[in-house]
């Protein structure tokens, strides 16, 4: 997404010589031209628009096709929006197998132009009915790679969607190999896709998709494409003496003869201005730069939008590396302007304006312009997310949002700057939103979509239904993949995945309400509960601490050195916690001295008071922490139970963000419960006792559903996922596949996360007494893709889940001990919080297992609810009560019995 640019001097446009004609005479022969002009012109348009009609009488659709695509080449600043007029003008369907070819030539023609105007999102529209078009009708004869796949997958490239380029991509190599064995073409396309996988950042594999398309050895023209792919991944590697070398040395093999030929010079040029800039020669980056613009200049006056663009970013930005701000704002307006872009004009998705408006944000920076430079930093990520509402796959968001990160983080500092010049409290709302910005945006898209689908009359849609269809197959398809893996599998998810694509957007643009396009969503912190909130960023350089209390934003904490702070909860995360508990008891004092250091660092500051309520918002390595046992004085004592853990005086729950939050749940009415629960672990019949005393345990205190064993599979976990109000999983779970897809061990079945899709109803929470349930992989921007937050994707209010591998039997007795309080007090996270506090003061046969590593694995997750479930039926104490009452009755009779006899007898 960021390019290394730089140019120090005034691009040099060619101009035509002519020589001025006489003032006194220019009038009048304007006006002769311009009638002859016009008379040509009418006289041409009459001849066309007779031949169309006489085509159109004759029902000679090929022919009318045909004739407006020549009129279109012949007039390429009008050719899309005379291309768009053709498509609705047309009277019927092509039928013909000639017919369907010009459609097709149509389609893609229109592509190819809007593509040059700089509507990459339009390019993309047509390129893809296009291929749907061909697909459907298998017009073979037509060079479907060149004029439809070797395009669309350069335009995902340029949007930012790898992964659905490279699918493209290896589509078209597939095709060719199979149809042609031409070796120009098939370098042309290992070309492309190295250049994905640059984007991706998988160097390697880039590297080995050249040598591909170099062992072709291909034509002059294929070879300079590859070349100056390779001098990019060069690049990318930090190999710039390497890359400068291989730019050169291209260079020297090319000629603009041509505008094909040009364009791949202009990018030579391009790559060798990156490359020595990076290496702090202006000079001679600013030299290829001219020269690039020149070649656009002079072989694409009127297109290559986005290229010229890029190329008057480029020179704005070294501009700014000169310390010249004037001069790089207005290379960035000429960009804009380039762009279409105007003060009155609503921003779109383009990774060029994201760019753009970045070197604005940085040259008002410079120019000490604080103001404008965070609304350009707004801009920057208006068009950003507008992008990112075009991708599919989730993996290409958490992508993007990692980038995005490092724009709001400047946005965050200049904001805090700012409100520290000005003590302007809407300085601290920008903080907060640009945070939430960060923060669980896949997540929010995935939580707001389930419940609009199921909410909303779109079930019986067609194209809904096959939606869910491709959805059901790709999960089928995965499960597959990661317990037998093959590529055929992974090729098979890969096409389903860009079909359902395509359906989404449909989708989208017939029920707006599927789109989610504010990026800055209003914050209602108005609406939070009246606690405080304590929501973290943490960014490369500083970490920012917000605090919300009662509604109101109370201050924004700014700590330096983030990198330190970073390592030091990695440190002690791996140390106390993933390791095991080795650490904490071989050194208690150890534990409790960098426990206290870690609250120093991240919690100190806020000054809480005491027996606060917090809802704790984390960010990056902290969403591996639990706060419960964190020490908040340093008085060690060797008695764990008097130590002063947070939970003493504060009832601690966690959330994603605000936005997943606040964001509504279709939860059930229900006030059932049920429990699923796996007494042996894969290959292994020896029971499980810790999970067997676990429902016992919990028997005790809540009447439900219990499922052991074989009971427990897929179906049954999906019949009672949509009818209980609590689901309590008590199962092994570990990370699978080159993914690491959190999964649940159901026995002989597993379950993974992406199995999980949107209900009519789900629980109100789901509790995982499983190992690891809340941890994952952490995706910077976006936060751990855990199973946790799997289950709050579609639907579930909160979970209980578990940060470390946790001690069996500690676990066993505190889930029964969070039932237990439950029933008890009805208010979920309070439970929690009692269970773990009747942990700490309950008598122990060993004071080690006082530690956080027994107790406080286990966190709340998501919106605090009072619950309240039936309590089960004491058939000892009733059978005692029917008896007791049958004997009173009993005796009742009898007395009553005797009492008669007597009176009858007297």
């Amino acid at each position: 997404m960021v390019i290394a640019i730089a140019n120090n001097t005034e691009p040099q446009a060619i101009y035509q010589t002519v020589k001025p004609m006489p003032c006194r005479y220019f009038k009048y022969v304007c006006v002769v031209l311009l009638l002859l002009q016009s008379g040509s012109l009418l006289a041409q348009s009459n001849d066309f628009q007779t031949k169309l009609k006489g085509f159109k009488a004759n029902n000679d659709l090929t022919n009318w096709i045909y004739e407006q695509l020549d009129y279109a080449n012949e007039n390429p600043q009008t050719a899309a929006d005379n291309i768009l007029k053709i498509q609705k003008k047309r009277w019927r369907n092509a039928k013909t197998a000639e017919e369907r070819f010009a459609w097709l030539n149509l389609l893609s023609t229109l592509a190819y132009y809007q593509l040059l105007n700089g509507n990459i999102f339009g390019s993309i529209n047509s390129y893809e009915n296009a291929l749907s078009f061909f697909r459907k009708h298998k017009i073979l004869d037509y060079d479907v790679v060149e004029y439809i796949y070797k395009p669309l997958g350069n335009n995902y490239t340029r949007l930012g969607d790898y992964e659905r380029a490279l699918f493209i991509q290896k589509q078209s190599i597939e095709f060719q190999h199979y149809h042609s064995e031409d070796k120009n073409k098939a370098a042309a396309i290992y070309c492309n896709m190295a250049i994905s996988y640059r984007s991706m950042g998988k160097l390697e594999d880039a590297y080995k998709t050249i040598n591909k398309g170099l062992a072709l050895k291909p034509d002059h023209f294929n070879l300079v494409m590859l070349n100056n792919v390779y001098a990019d991944v060069l690049y990318d590697d930090q190999k710039y003496f390497e890359a400068a070398t291989v730019i050169e040395n291209n260079i020297s093999k090319q000629k603009a003869s041509n505008a094909a030929t040009a364009y791949w010079l202009m990018s030579s040029y391009t790559t060798a201005g990156n490359i020595y800039l990076k290496q702090q020669e202006t000079t001679k980056a600013s030299i290829f730069y001219t020269k690039a613009l020149q070649l656009l200049d002079r072989y694409y006056p009127h297109s290559r939008i986005r290229e010229r663009a890029n190329l008057y970013t480029q020179i704005g930005t070294t501009y700014l590396t000169q310390n010249k701000p004037n001069q790089a704002i207005s290379y960035a307006q000429k960009t804009l302007k380039t762009l279409g872009v105007n003060k009155t004009q609503k921003i779109y998705g383009d990774n060029k304006l994201v760019d753009v408006f970045m070197l604005l944000a940085k040259a008002n920076l410079q120019l000490r312009q604080a103001e404008k430079a965070l609304k350009n930093i707004n801009l920057s990520l208006l068009s950003a997310y507008k992008i990112r509402n075009e991708f599919a796959a989730d993996k290409t968001k958490e992508r993007l949002q990692d980038y995005l990160k490092q724009i709001a983080e400047q946005g965050i500092d200049i904001s805090y700057q700012l409100y520290k010049q000005t003590s302007d409290k809407k300085y601290l709302q920008q903080i907060l939103t640009l945070a939430e910005q960060s923060k669980s945006r896949t997540l929010l898209d995935q939580m707001q979509r389930n419940q609009q689908s199921v909410s909303k009359n779109i079930k019986n849609d067609s194209l809904f239904l096959k939606k869910q269809q491709l959805e059901r197959n790709i999960s089928f398809l995965e499960k597959q993949a990661i317990e037998e893996p093959n590529q055929h599998a992974t090729k098979n998810i890969e096409g389903l995945k860009y079909d359902l694509a395509l359906i989404n957007k449909t989708l989208s643009k017939k029920y707006q309400y599927l789109n989610f396009e504010d990026y800055q969503m209003n914050i209602q912190i108005e609406k939070l509960p009246n606690h405080r909130f304590i929501e973290y960023f943490i960014g490369e350089k500083d970490i920012y601490v917000i605090n919300i209390y009662r509604h109101k934003i109370e201050n924004v904490i700014k700590l330096p050195h983030a990198e330190k702070i970073k390592t030091a909860l990695q440190t002690f995360l791996q140390t106390y916690f993933h390791n095991g508990a080795n650490a904490m008891l071989n050194n208690p004092k150890a534990f409790f001295q960098a426990s206290h250091r870690i609250y120093q660092l991240i919690l100190a500051p806020i000054k809480l008071k005491p027996n606060e309520q917090l809802t704790i918002i984390p960010d990056g390595v902290l969403g591996y922490l639990s706060f419960d046992g964190l020490i908040s004085r340093n008085n060690y004592t060797e008695n764990i139970s008097k130590w002063p853990f947070l939970i003493k005086n504060h009832t601690t729950d966690y959330a994603f963000s605000i936005q997943t939050l606040l964001t509504e749940k279709k939860t059930t009415t229900s006030n059932t419960f049920a429990g699923l629960f796996i007494t042996h672990s894969e290959g292994n019949k020896t029971q499980l006792n810790a999970i067997t005393t676990e429902a016992d345990l919990i028997k005790k205190y809540v009447k439900g559903s219990f499922l052991f064993d074989n009971e427990v599979n897929p179906k049954s976990f999906e019949q009672l996922f949509t009818k209980s109000k609590v689901m309590h999983i008590g199962t092994h779970a570990y990370l699978t596949g080159v993914n690491h897809e959190p999964t649940l061990d159901f026995g002989e079945e597993k379950m993974y996360l992406f199995e999980l899709s949107a209900k009519q109803s789900a629980p109100s929470l789901v509790v995982l007494s499983a190992c690891q349930t809340a941890d994952g992989l952490l995706a910077n921007g976006e936060g751990i893709i855990s199973l946790s937050r799997g289950f709050n994707a579609v639907g579930t209010t909160a979970t209980i889940a578990s940060l470390w591998n946790v001690n069996d039997d500690a676990a066993a007795q505190i889930m029964a001990g969070f039932y237990q309080s439950l029933v008890k007090n009805k208010n979920a996270s309070q439970a929690l919080r009692q269970t773990k506090l009747n942990w700490l003061s309950t008598t122990k046969m060993s004071n080690a297992v006082l530690l956080p590593y027994y107790w406080d694995s286990l966190i709340y997750m998501g919106k605090n609810q009072e619950i309240e479930l039936q309590k089960p039926i004491n058939w000892l104490g009733k059978s005692f009560l029917a008896s007791y009452f049958a004997f009173l009755l009993a005796a009742t009779l009898i007395i009553r019995r005797v009492k008669f006899a007597k009176k009858t007898i007297a």
